[in-house]
Parts: C-alpha cells; structure tokens; sequence
C-alpha cells in the first residue's frame, strides 16, 4: 500500500523536450567580488533528453529504474578519469566522488577529500555520461553480480571533459602555494591516491547541503567558510555552467586556487591563482583551446547562494506487511515485508540499521537510500515506509546516537540532518572523512560501532587487488569530535565487529580466504595484528608482527561468511539467550551463540537458528520489544533465493537445548542446559561423537582439516563415560587424550525421551584448564576415562549417491558459487567481456557444474583436459588451487575455492562426482 504523508511541495520529476543538438563551443569567464566568487563556463550545447548513466545499464531486464536515479540531486560514487579525454590528467581518481547532474546534459566531480573539481563533463551524443562499474552499480539491477578486486573496473565518464584537475589538492593557505601533496601515505603503495583528506590546516569539507535551488557545498579553508554551488543554466542556445563560492571569514587570508594550465600567468605560479578573502579581484579560468572573456569586476554577482532546505522529494509512504512463524523449537523467525515495489523503483538491498528510542528504525541500502520504517515492534501488522536520504556511497553500516543518523559509507561517516523536519535529510555533514578510502572495490567501510565513551569503531575491507592504501584490513577508533582516529588492529581480511557497550568488549569476525584457514571470532585487542595479506602477495607476503590466533575457529562447512555479532544485553528480551554474544552467519544465513571462557582466550560456537531465505550481515536489539532484527542482502555467495531481507527473532517458550554453558578441560567437555537431561539416555555413549582438527595458516585460500600429526583428516576423540550433576542439567563428557586443538567438534543426541534433535557444538581449546565437577554440582570428581570402543561406533558403511551428493553440497554452500540449474538452488551471474552496464562486475565465483562432466576445461596457466572426470573432480575438490578454470581466478573473483582436503569424507566426495556427472544432461 502506497501512501502520500509528505507535503504537496515534493519535487516532481522533470521531463525535458527533445530539441536539436548545435555546434558546441565553449566560453569561461570568471569573476569575483567580496567575499563571492564567480565561474561561468558558457557552451553551446545539445538541449536535454532524459540522461542515462549508460545504455547497457538500463538494457538489463530488471524491475528497477537506473543506479542514479532520475532528478536525483546528487549521488556520491568513485570516478576514474585517468584515461578520459585526449589528453587525459593521468592521476585524475577519485575515490570519493560528489556527482552532480549540472543541467543540459553537464555534470560535476567534487572531491571532498582534496576539495577540488576533479571533473566537469559532457555526456556524449547518446546522453550517456557513466558507466555502471564498480560493486554497487554494477550488480544494481543484476544483484550478484560482482565487481573483480583492484581499480581497473570502476566507474568511467562517457562523453567530452570539459575540465579536469590532477589528484592534488584544489586549494593552498599561505604566501605561497605548493603543488605537492600533503597527505601523509603511511604505509600506502606507491601510486595509491586514496590517502584520505588534506590536513584540515589546509582545509576540511562540511557536508552537502540541499536547498530549494540545489545543492551547496560547504567546506573550510583555514579561517575561512565557503559555501560553492555549480549549476548549467540555459541561454540564447546555449549553455552556461556557473560556480559560485560564498566565502566567509578572516579577511586578509591568502588563498592559492589550484587551476592548472589556467592560471595567474605569473611564471613562478603558473597553475595557481591568487586572492584574498576581502577586496575584490577578477581572474579567469583558462582551458587550452578555450575562448576566454573578463568580467567586469564591478558587476554584482547576478544571485547569492540559496540557503532555504529542499522541499521534500519523497512524498508517499510505503505500507507493507509481517508474516509471523510459528515454531517447536526454541526460536523462530517472522518475515517483514521490504518496501518493493514502490513509485521510484528502486531496488532495496538492506545493509544496515539501528534503531531509534521509540523503536522506530533507519535502514541503509547499499544502493545509497536511507529508509525508515515504523511499526516494526511485535504485536505490529504493518510496517510504515518512508525515504529519508539518498546518494551515500555503498553505506554498509548504520548507528543512531541520541536519535539522530549517522550513516559509514565510503566517503567516511555523514551525520543525516532534517533542518527543517519535514521527514527528508537536507544535511548531509560530514562527521569524519579522516579515515582514508581507496578507489579498491573490496575496501568497504564493513561495519560500525558507536563507542559507550564517544566516537565510533570502523572495521574496514582489507582486500586489495592493486596498490594498498593507508587502513586497508583495520579496526580503527574514531574521535568524538571525528577529527582523529587510532588503529586498533591490522591483518583483518573483511571483518564485521560486534561492540559490548557495557563491558567495552570489542569482538570480531573475518572472511575464509588468504591466510584466514577458516570462519574466525576474535577478540580484538589494541595493536594485535590479525595475519591478512592480500593475495597478491602470495608465498611472499611479509608479516610485519606475529599473528595473533582467534578466540574462536568456526568450520567452513559451518559458516562460509562471518558477519556481524550482537550482544542480548541491556534492554534484549530473547529468552534463553539474554546476556549472550550472537554471531551472524551469511553464506548460510544463520547465527550461532558465542562462547568465550573466563580467560577470552578460547570459546565455542553452536547454531541456533538457520532457514533465512536471504543472506543476513547485521543485527540489532529493538529498545521497545527486546526482540533481535537481522538484515541483509544478496551480492555475495549466499544459499538464500532472495536479493534482500528483514526479520524478527523472538523466543518461542519453548524449552531451549542450546547449552548455556560449554567448556572444555583436561578431562573432556561440560556442557550446561536449562532443562533436566534424562539419567538413562545420558549415559548413552553411542549418542555422543567427538573428533578434532586443525587448519594451516598459509597464503593458500582457507585451509584443509588435518590431524594433531599434520596429516590430512580428522580424527576420532573417544567418548569413554558421561556424568550428570546433582540437578540433571549438567553433563560432563569423558574424553580420551584431550589437546589443544583448532577445532573440537561435539556431536550429541539430546537426551530427553520427547527430543530427537542432533547438535553440534565447536570449540577452540587452546589450553585445558582442570574443572572441580564436586565445585560444578556433581556428585565427585572422578571420571572414567577407561574407553570401550564397541559402545561407541556402529561401523556403518554409507554408499555413494547423487542424492547425497546434492545434500553434501548445500550443507556446504558449494552451490552458492557453483551454478546447478537445480530449482531452488541460486546460479551466479555470468563472465561478461562486455563494457558498460557494470562490465567488471559481472563475475561468477566458480565454473558452472551444468555441464561439467566430460568437458573441455581450459586453465589459467594455458593447460587443458580434454575431459572432465572423476580424477579431475576429486583434484579440484582436495587441491583447488593446483589448476584453475580459465576466467576464476582469484584475481578476477575475488574470492578463491578452499581446499577440501580431510573436510569431506571419501563417500561424500563420490557423493558429489556423481551429482555432478547427474547434471551433464542439463548442459546448454
């Protein structure tokens, strides 16, 4: 249901008439008078039709409008420039880009970071002006497609520069000015722009303002205020693109305006111009080529900067409904409805959210949008929708303090202000840019923490595949005032944190991948470094400090992604896991109790809840109900058939045999429940199955299982007695020769007559403390560690099935990156060697099993098989790496196949050949 709830002043959308193009020419003057300044380029040009980024783009069948949408504003992305144009500037990047649609088919590239103009263009004669690479764009109206790592496949203007700068910075305080960079590159590759803001000695930008007559800018230069806005506007057939910057401030102040190739003439300063925020002076942009006019320096800048906030643009509200589960198990899950469609047919791909003190929330997209969403709180039917922002650039992560929005995106974090409270930002401020962003697709801001002393924690993307920035892979501190940061860790791959704001306990998790064997949890710690290298590295790589281990390694198979973790404290009504660390699985969508022991060293983790029918990344507790939310959205692999998602975890009643408490010692595992375990089916040894495993830690891509030896498997842990203590609820686990080991994985039947539930529980054990059972509530404290193996193992042998094969493969998400053609079962997009529509980012994770049996396989090093067969399929299977399909390398993919080597068994194994082989018929 779609509503009207905002004002009848809401922005229409323009529709502009065809007219016929002319001659372009081109025209700057530029003046100046107190405290204002004037550019005017005036061009000749084509008269509107509607603008599109780029025709591949909108040709994609999909039920979503284009990226950038139509009569947006503004829209924040990366630029690269560095081959536009016949005499390109070649440094000319911007990671951090402010677009804005100048009118008359023109636009504008700010670079807040180095506050110049990077860009001013011209789309071309098809009014296409960019190309949709990149992450975000290029998966848009195509949701899992992905953009391959580096800064090769971003987004390019389409048309004719009209001006372009280098990555310097656009303005100089002082006697003289400096064409050098001022930013300190730390431990940044050579080459790498993306090093974050000039010093805000220099100057620091504001935010963007929306007004009843555009948009403005705002930023400082030294004791200066300016406020600059840039817009096309129409003439006697032509077409005139005036800036003007409103500067405030200390009067006799000199500033140096970067302007190369075009400046005062003055031969010691020949790409610099030079004024003083009093007086008036006139001076003249110049572009090689270009015809140049003065202004009279008297003559009154023709109109002020407009400072009335926008109307709203957004006028309708969305109703949508929640579908409430029922459920015989402890928790479950009710699904609430997205606003799709809805009148701007934008996609909405929830990647963030935080609530509000009266449980009102705000939700980012990774498309840019801000929603907000009454009536989530339980007891609710209808969920009310509005649109809040638009524009932000693949913001990940959201927090409201003090009921106000803070939003980390690329550009760093923009505080979303409603001036005039009319239910639409017009604000966009900037909180803190200080935190360097590159240009690297893979460099995400992934998530964000408000800190209980103030501030915010930033874990940033650490992949990198071309030159390295500053804080590629941190955790850092940002300052309460946002003008500072510290690096609390390095070494992390893709992490998402969790933040205890009682305890101060800053947990996080990380991305199977190079030098990551598996899923980890860890608890960060100040300067600790975490082991990531990018992979480009490779057996190379150099690790600057040992590499501190995980509290916690979580199986592949278990947990493909790590996302974020949740604390059910404070206001948290989720029943028997109150007080609890929940950590979110994606690959998989699911979410685990966290276990740590006293010491944090060590821990454990058992799922509770899994079927999520879209990948979930992010939590949070609602202040109202008390219930746990989760959001997210496809682009990863993920076994969920939905582009996005949102739901409510709630308690059911129902007793729950998640344990409450799990431990490891010497002498084996005690597991702790709720409820009173049955003395006869406890004592059931065939009802428990142990055994362990570790993982090497190398440059390979995730790791095998190997035994304690080094060998390649698992191995069996005997089972040799079990306790209960005095209240039933108690079980202690015998264990024979219990060791450290990187994972401990206990399998029980619940023993409970009414209960036919199998778990899993997996723990850490770094060291083996001794447990007291007579301190723990037992009867003593002896235990039985005398094995009888024939109690313990039924010696059944499993024979080899397709079936099986396909069970095998969803439990371990092979299907997320392997198309089938199975219904039900998700296919990742193709390879596309196509430009445009997000070219680069159309890239499939693994070659597709349609097909696969018996067919030519071309690899990366130039060698072949004529025919895939069992041999091939069990290499690739227990050595991935050893020869890869052309066109998946982890170059291009980003991601790269784990070994399988001691993970599957040898009948799971010909379980999947032949449900492979199975698929040969479906081949096209």
């Amino acid at each position: 249901m779609i509503q009207n709830h905002k004002p009848s002043s809401a922005k229409s959308v323009k529709h502009h008439a065809i007219e016929p193009p002319s001659l372009l020419k081109h025209l700057l003057v530029s003046t100046m008078k107190t405290g204002h300044y004037l550019a005017t380029f005036a061009l000749f040009a084509f008269l509107p039709l509607l603008p599109a980024q780029d025709k591949a783009h909108l040709s994609i069948d999909s039920p979503f409008g284009s990226f950038v949408e139509e009569g947006a504003p503004f829209f924040t992305q990366t630029l690269d420039a560095r081959n536009f144009g016949a005499n390109p500037e070649k440094t000319n990047l911007t990671p951090r880009g402010i677009i804005i649609p100048l009118g008359q088919d023109f636009f504008g590239c700010f670079d807040p970071d180095l506050l110049r103009w990077s860009l001013i263009w011209k789309a071309n004669q098809d009014r296409e002006y960019l190309t949709m690479d990149g992450m975000g764009p290029g998966s848009y109206r195509f949701p899992n497609r992905k953009a391959p790592p580096g800064q090769d496949s971003l987004p390019v203007p389409m048309g004719e520069p009209i001006f372009a700068s280098a990555a310097l910075p656009g303005w100089c305080i002082g006697k003289k000015p400096t064409a050098n960079d001022p930013r300190e590159r730390g431990s940044s590759d050579e080459g790498e722009i993306g090093l974050g803001p000039i010093p805000e000695s220099i100057g620091r930008f504001s935010g963007i303002r929306l007004t009843d007559d555009g948009v403005v800018l705002e930023y400082q230069m030294g004791g200066l205020k300016v406020r600059e806005q840039i817009k096309s506007e129409k003439g006697d057939g032509t077409a005139s693109i005036r800036r003007i910057l409103e500067v405030t401030g200390k009067a006799n102040t000199t500033v140096w305006q970067s302007a190369r190739g075009q400046g005062d003439h003055n031969p010691e300063y020949p790409n610099w111009k030079k004024w003083t925020g009093s007086g008036t002076q006139v001076t003249t942009f110049a572009k090689k080529g270009l015809t140049q006019s003065k202004a009279n320096p008297s003559t009154p800048v023709a109109n002020d900067l407009p400072s009335s906030p926008a109307p709203p643009a957004w006028a309708e509200t969305i109703q949508t409904s929640i579908t409430t589960s029922e459920s015989s198990g402890a928790f479950v899950f009710d699904d609430l409805a997205l606003p799709v469609p809805n009148p701007w047919k934008r996609n909405v791909r929830l990647s963030g959210f935080d609530f509000y003190s009266d449980g009102r929330a705000a939700f980012c997209t990774f498309d840019g949008d801000i929603w907000i969403a009454e009536g989530l709180t339980e007891g609710s039917d209808t969920i009310t929708w509005s649109r809040f922002a638009s524009g932000l650039h693949e913001p990940k992560t959201i927090c409201i303090v003090d009921d106000e929005i803070y939003v980390s995106d690329r550009n760093g974090i923009v505080k979303l202000n409603d001036t005039d409270s009319n239910g639409e930002a017009d604000w966009y401020e900037n909180f803190s840019n200080i935190v360097a962003q590159t240009a690297e697709t893979r460099e995400f801001a992934m998530d964000m923490a408000a800190a209980s002393s103030g501030g915010f924690y930033l874990a940033k993307g650490g992949q990198v595949g071309s030159t390295r920035g500053k804080l590629n892979g941190t955790i850092v501190k940002v300052s309460s005032d946002g003008r500072s940061y510290e690096v609390i860790a390095t070494g992390l791959r893709q992490p998402y944190i969790g933040y205890n704001a009682e305890t101060g306990i800053l947990t996080s998790s990380d991305q199977q991948g190079h030098w990551k064997p598996a899923t980890p949890i860890y608890q960060i710690e100040q300067g600790k470094y975490y082991g990531f290298q990018p992979s480009k590295f490779k057996e190379k790589a150099v690790h600057p400090a040992p590499i501190a281990p995980p509290e916690i390694w979580i199986p592949h198979f278990i947990n493909q992604s790590g996302a974020s973790q949740v604390w059910m404290n404070g206001k948290a009504r989720m029943g028997p896991l109150n007080g609890d660390l929940v950590h979110i699985g994606y690959n998989r969508p699911e979410i685990f109790k966290v276990y740590l022991d006293d010491t944090h060293s060590q821990g454990a983790v058992v799922p509770v809840l899994s079927g999520f029918p879209s990948g979930i990344l992010k939590g949070r507790i609602n202040p109202i109900d008390g219930r746990l939310y989760l959001c997210g959205f496809e682009i990863w692999g993920t076994s969920g058939d939905r582009i996005s998602g949102l739901f409510r975890v709630r308690p059911t009643g129902a007793p729950s045999w998640t344990p409450r408490r799990l431990e490891a010692s010497k002498r084996g595992v005690l597991l702790t429940f709720d409820q009173k375990l049955s003395p006869e089916l406890a004592s059931e040894l065939g009802r428990y199955s142990v055994d362990r495993w570790n993982y090497q830690q190398t440059h390979n891509y995730g790791s095998g299982n190997f035994k304690l030896d080094g060998e390649p498997g698992q191995e069996a842990v005997p089972v040799a007695s079990t306790q209960l203590s005095n209240d039933g609820k108690s079980l202690f686990l015998g264990l024979v020769g219990m060791k450290p080991s990187h994972t401990l994985r206990v399998t029980y039947r619940i023993p409970v007559p009414e209960s036919t539930q199998v778990d899993s529980a997996y723990l850490t054990i770094r060291s083996l403390p001794k447990i007291d059972l007579t301190e723990n509530g037992f009867q003593d404290n002896t235990v039985d560690l005398n094995w009888d193996p024939s109690l313990t193992t039924s010696g059944e042998v499993i024979e080899p099935t397709a079936k099986l094969g396909k069970e095998v493969a969803l439990l371990y998400g092979c299907v997320a990156c392997h198309a089938t053609g199975e219904s039900g079962i998700p296919a990742p997009a193709p390879i596309s060697a196509g430009a445009g529509a997000g070219a680069g980012a159309m890239v499939a994770v693994g070659p597709p099993w349609i097909g696969l049996w018996n067919s030519l396989r071309t690899f990366t090093d130039g060698s072949f098989v004529k025919n895939a067969d069992e041999t091939y399929l069990r290499e690739s299977i227990l050595d991935p790496g050893r020869r890869v399909a052309e066109g998946f390398d982890t170059e291009k993919t980003g991601v790269g196949m784990p070994s399988y080597l001691g993970v599957l068994k040898d009948h799971e194994i010909d379980s999947i050949v032949l449900y492979i082989k199975s698929l040969s018929k479906k081949r096209k």
